[in-house]
């Protein structure tokens, strides 16, 4: 299954006791899992849905092991590594793409306890965390020297610092911040075989490729990510916040495209059409008669924040905006982290999560895609012709922080399999599409298995010097196999 990147090398456990009493051996009694029913927790991350991961199933662990140390870590890599045994990393485990999931039997490494804050470095604006350390723990940590941690994504109170620079996530605050890749100073890894490699923590290097820069995305396919040393931010003097509503999406794409051209780059953008009704509906829809809905948030001094709003505030009346009330973008400022709330609330108390996004009998899904501006209107046209011909209704048009970064949220009511299967077609069909136009099928997410089917239209050749960088680092295929299509 080569176009899905499952790795010949990976073999079956030569000897799953041997191996677990290795385990023990490093990690003690109290951090090895290996009980049949506590493992089932352990067998993927958030992706639900009607696609599943390109149709291959999660299988059982034989084991999660919870490290304290990179040097644990090192050790249960080699032991696995002698026993021929596939590593799957999990962090916050709030990844939507299938790339925690564990497709053959094999070891799972559960960061979550490796989540310590090693040193603040409020002078050069840095701070050194373990992989597992929550951000939102992170940003608690350092707040009280006037810092702020610049990636703020919907899971903030949940999702691990590992995690997030493994997918290359982006949240709330990239417009300013960046992604959580940008963040990064420096890295601790550990390889294959069980070696530790160190990056340089330096904001600037030019002594060859950054080597940093191969874990950065990989999901763990190339290397365990352990410590990471983080660029951090001053707290701003002034946060402002704004909404704006304006008659259709086009008309707010193109304030947003005037606000960018006038080099005004808030620290967030959010903008959406959204469908207001029932997502259970036999009837096919579209956001057409739904206003967008801007927010915007301005982080800087007192004088700059209030130069930006006086600006956008003029290109953006001037392009049809409405202003809305303070309090409704406030709302949504002190909302964006509700359902990640919710999640960890359950975890604390015992409870189940919810799995998947879909309603009863509602299929749903949604793409995140970059595309040059000049392209984002024109495919948003031939997009919608594409879903809609096929009876599949779009709940949302979205765009994060710049007009290159567009997202559609689909659904439809589903009596068979045969809906099912052709809902997942129609959505790689629109990724096909953005490819086809220039543009790159994800923005924010990482590619797990969702996407691994289309690496190669994605990367071309180059996915061919990935697999090469893939054999060199990890000869035996066991780092997360079958997972980017490497």
């Amino acid at each position: 299954m080569r176009g899905h990147g499952y790795t010949p090398g990976v073999t079956a456990l030569a000897s799953p006791e041997a191996l677990l009493s290795a385990l023990r051996r490093i990690v003690g009694e109290d951090r090895l899992i290996a009980d049949r029913a506590a493992l089932g927790a352990y067998a993927g991350d958030s992706l639900r849905g009607p696609r599943g991961g390109n149709g291959r199933p999660s299988v059982l662990p034989v084991a999660a092991v919870l490290p304290l140390s990179t040097e644990e870590v090192a050790a249960v890599v080699r032991a696995a590594g002698q026993a021929g045994t596939p590593i799957v990393e999990l962090g916050g485990g709030t990844g939507l793409m299938g790339g925690a999931r564990s497709l053959l039997p094999g070891i799972v490494l559960d960061l979550r306890s490796m989540n310590r804050v090693i040193e603040i470095r409020a002078r050069d604006q840095a701070v050194s965390v373990q992989a597992g350390a929550v951000l939102e723990d992170v940003g608690n940590a350092i707040e009280p020297y006037g810092l702020i941690v610049g990636h703020d994504p919907w899971t903030y109170p949940i999702a691990t610092v590992g995690g997030t620079i493994s997918t290359n996530g982006l949240g709330y605050l990239g417009g300013k911040y960046g992604s959580m890749g940008d963040q990064v100073l420096g890295l601790t890894v550990v390889l294959a075989g069980g070696e530790v490699l160190r990056t340089r923590a330096v904001p600037k290097s030019s002594t060859g490729p950054g080597l940093k820069h191969l874990f950065i995305g990989a999901e763990g396919t190339m290397g365990v990510i352990t410590e990471a040393v983080l660029r951090v931010f001053p707290s701003p003097e002034k946060r402002l916040l704004r909404g704006y509503t304006f008659p259709g999406f086009d008309e707010g794409y193109r304030a947003i495209e005037a606000l960018i051209a006038a080099g005004i780059q808030p620290a967030m953008v959010d903008y959406g059409q959204t469908y207001r009704g029932s997502r259970q509906s036999r009837a096919l829809v579209t956001p057409a008669d739904a206003p967008g809905l801007l927010f915007l948030a301005f982080d800087g001094l007192n004088e700059e924040v209030a130069a930006l709003d006086r600006r956008s505030r003029q290109i953006l009346l001037e392009k049809g905006g409405r202003r809305l009330p303070p309090s409704r973008a406030q709302e949504f400022w002190d909302e964006r982290h509700v359902i990640a709330e919710q999640i960890r609330a359950r975890r604390q108390s015992g409870g189940q999560e919810e799995r998947g996004h879909a309603l009863p009998a509602s299929l749903f899904d949604y793409i995140h895609v970059a595309l040059p501006p000049s392209a984002v209107l024109p495919f948003k046209t031939r997009c919608e012709r594409l879903f809609t011909g096929r009876g599949i209704s779009i709940a949302e048009w979205g765009l994060w922080h710049r007009p290159e970064l567009f997202s559609v949220a689909l659904f439809r009511y589903a009596e068979t399999q045969a809906d099912v299967d052709a809902f997942g077609a129609a959505v790689e069909d629109a990724l096909r599409l953005v490819q086809d136009m220039g543009g790159s099928m994800e923005y924010v997410h990482g590619v797990g298995t969702r996407l691994a089917g289309l690496m190669g239209r994605e990367h071309g050749y180059g996915l061919q010097a990935l697999r090469a960088l893939k054999q060199v680092v990890d000869p035996a295929g066991l780092l997360n196999p079958g997972k980017l299509a490497l």
